[in-house]
C-alpha cells in the first residue's frame, strides 16, 4: 500500500491486466486519460483496471490517499497441473481433497515466478519435469495447509529450466 499526502500527487503505471485500489479520508482525484474521478472519505474504495500504456495521477486534495497496484491472481484448481508461461506472476491455490503434482516443465522462461497454496485436505508435491532441474537446499517437495513457491532461476534456450523452490515442505 502506498500513500500521497495532503497537497501532493503520484503518477502510477497500472500494468495491463492488473487492478489499482484507491481510498482516501479526505478528498482525492484519479485521472486516467479522460477518465476523471472525484473521491473523497464517504466514497467506497474505487477500483480502476489498467489496460493500456497512460499513467494514473492520484492527487490528494486534502487528507491522505492511500493507494495499491494488484500484481497478482489467484487462481484456485483442482487435479494435478503442468506450469506454463500464463502461470507467471500468479498464486495457485490448490482446493483439491485428493493429493496433487505440480510438474514444472522445462520451457518456463528466466525469473518466472508462481506460488501456490494448499486450500484443500490434499498434499501438494512439486515435480520436476523431463529437462527441468529443482536446485533447492532441501529434498523435500510435498506440502499441506501450508504454501510454497517457484522461481525459475535459469533457462537455457527452453530446454533446461533450473528452479528453486521455497515454503513450507513436508
Amino acid at each position: 500500500m502506498s500513500k500521497v499526502t495532503q497537497g501532493n500527487s503520484v503518477s502510477v503505471l497500472i500494468p495491463d491486466g492488473r487492478r489499482i485500489k484507491v481510498t482516501t479520508d479526505g478528498e482525492a482525484v484519479f485521472e486516467h486519460g479522460e477518465i476523471k474521478r472525484r473521491l473523497t472519505s464517504e466514497d467506497q474504495p474505487y477500483y480502476f483496471a489498467g489496460g493500456d500504456a497512460l499513467s494514473s495521477v492520484i492527487r490528494a486534495i486534502s487528507g491522505v490517499v492511500t493507494y495499491t497496484i494488484f500484481y497478482t491472481d489467484v487462481v484456485p484448481f483442482t487435479g494435478n497441473r503442468t506450469l506454463n508461461a500464463d502461470d507467471n506472476g500468479k498464486v495457485l491455490r490448490c482446493d483439491d481433497a485428493s493429493n496433487v503434482t505440480i510438474t514444472v516443465p522445462r520451457n518456463l522462461p528466466e525469473c518466472f515466478t508462481c506460488g501456490f497454496l494448499t486450500w484443500g485436505a490434499g498434499t501438494v508435491t512439486v515435480s520436476a519435469g523431463s529437462g527441468a532441474t529443482k536446485r533447492s537446499t532441501t529434498s523435500a517437495l510435498s506440502t499441506q495447509f501450508s504454501g510454497g513457491s517457484v522461481l525459475v532461476a535459469k533457462n537455457a534456450d527452453d530446454v533446461s529450466a533450473e528452479f528453486i523452490l521455497s515454503g513450507g515442505f513436508a
